[in-house]
């Protein structure tokens, strides 16, 4: 039972509640993320790198001061601070080609992502069918037991004036029994559909759904008239999974050129600034004060001592952006690395990125196969429901025709009540074949129009 106010909701509506939320569909999308993202970091590879660094120094016992290049016993502080950078210049095209390859593997998974919305958005359209089906049923079946219903209380009242025998009304309730029961399978057949939508839109703690009547007509069949190459070659040109395929081709072709570019040589640019500073640095304050002469150790040829000069010396400590400026260096080299010998690495990965680009050809032909199956399938059935739908609309008209025939017989007292029932039991048989017959080919036909690329609507 619908609560009032319950939202009823549209094809549309569900398509794109399940869209929004379907885990599927959510984990296609991720993925195409973290492609765009692994495409943006490849092409970042064609900058240089630039680093920043810095340290502090505690140093303790005999230790090589930095500002003196001298061995000193004591505890005293020291820092560093450098900028690094480097450039690739020519790395075998693997930059060029890293970066052509990501953005193949991001197309690809843009591709996946539509895929994923297809696959959902087909599955919901099926489902949705599936409850207006089954809702239509259900009201059939209903209308039946009305009728059943009535019928039995119109042989009730002859059976009672001794105008028809009791096997008669027996008749009547097992035909109403069988009515009722019908209904329940009905019933139970519209709950598991709507909890097959419910499911596919991920509605959480949703028991019951609304769903929006239109009337459902039989779809155009001119998709049928087209054969199933023409059909093929329109599925090349949309189909996301085909172009999935051809971009996953161009990715590995990528990949075995990155592979044969580790046979190059590698040549790399780099340069750095740096200073340091340290609490041991001092610088002179003033000038050399005399104080006096001393003796060298030394005499002259006529045996008279040498004296030297005497300086004072006052120092102080030396500013740190003094010492920054003082210290401060750069410089710059290139870097070739030529590859000699590594274990047969790069052939091995050169033949495995082989391997891989011919099973990408191979993955893309049996996607393109099993399209061509799939649609080959789809408008046999699509023809086959034509002719069903056709067939069972004969029967439902032949049966009616019967029914009604064998109604007036039997309400002049012309016909037992046997032959009443099995009339009405053929009628209902056609009549559920009949709907039956034209859901199944809306759907065959729907399906048929999205390999063409016709939107999925009613």
């Amino acid at each position: 039972m619908l609560g009032f106010g319950q939202k009823v909701w549209s094809l549309k509506e569900c398509i794109d509640y399940a869209l929004n939320h379907n885990i599927g569909v959510q984990q296609a999308a991720v993925a195409a993320q973290m492609a765009e993202a692994a495409r943006d970091q490849n092409f970042a590879g064609f900058f240089p790198s630039i680093n920043g660094s810095a340290g502090m120094n505690y140093n303790f016992g005999r230790s090589l001061d930095p500002t003196s290049y001298t061995y000193v016993d004591k505890t005293f502080q020291s820092g560093t601070a450098s900028l690094n950078a480097s450039l690739p210049i020519f790395q075998g095209f693997g930059i060029q080609n890293s970066y052509r390859k990501s953005v193949s593997d991001l197309n690809a998974g843009k591709q996946d992502f539509i895929k994923s919305q297809n696959d959902i958005a087909l599955a919901v359209a099926t489902a949705y069918l599936q409850v207006l089906f089954s809702s239509e049923q259900l009201d059939a079946t209903n209308v039946r037991i009305e009728a059943a219903t009535t019928q039995r209380n119109r042989t009730k009242l002859l059976v009672d004036n001794e105008l028809l025998a009791e096997g008669s009304l027996l008749d009547a309730d097992a035909l109403l029994s069988t009515e009722e029961y019908n209904k329940i399978v009905a019933e139970n057949m519209l709950t598991n559909a709507k909890i097959s939508l419910i499911q596919l839109m991920q509605l959480d703690s949703v028991s019951d759904i609304a769903v929006e009547k239109p009337a459902v007509e039989i779809p155009s069949k001119e998709s049928t008239l087209l054969t199933a190459d023409a059909i093929y070659s329109q599925a090349l040109k949309i189909l996301p999974e085909i172009k999935a395929a051809d971009f996953r081709i161009t990715s590995a072709r990528y990949s075995l050129s990155i592979a044969r570019g580790g046979r190059y040589p590698q040549l790399s640019a780099f340069g750095s600034l740096a200073t340091n500073f340290s609490n041991q640095a001092t610088t002179l304050d003033g000038s050399p004060v005399f104080v006096g002469y001393m003796p060298t150790g030394a005499v002259t040829s006529s045996g008279e001592e040498v004296f030297q000069p005497v300086y004072s010396y006052k120092y102080k400590d030396t500013p740190l952006n003094k010492q920054i400026n003082n210290n401060f260096g750069k410089s710059l080299g290139f870097s070739l690395s030529i590859p000699i010998f590594n274990g047969w690495s790069v052939n091995a990965n050169i033949k495995r990125s082989k391997l891989n680009f011919e099973n990408a050809k191979l993955n893309a032909l049996q996607v393109k196969n099993d399209t061509y199956k799939t649609i080959r399938t789809a408008l046999a059935d699509a023809i086959a429901a034509i002719n069903k739908y056709d067939a069972a609309t004969k029967t439902n008209d032949a049966q009616q025709k019967a029914f009604g025939y064998t109604e007036k017989k039997y309400n002049a007292g012309l016909l037992n009540s046997l032959d009443y029932v099995n009339a009405r039991n053929n009628l209902t048989k056609a009549q559920a074949d009949l709907l039956q017959a034209k859901y199944e080919l809306i759907l065959k036909l729907k399906v048929l129009d999205f390999y063409l690329g016709k939107p999925l609507s009613f």
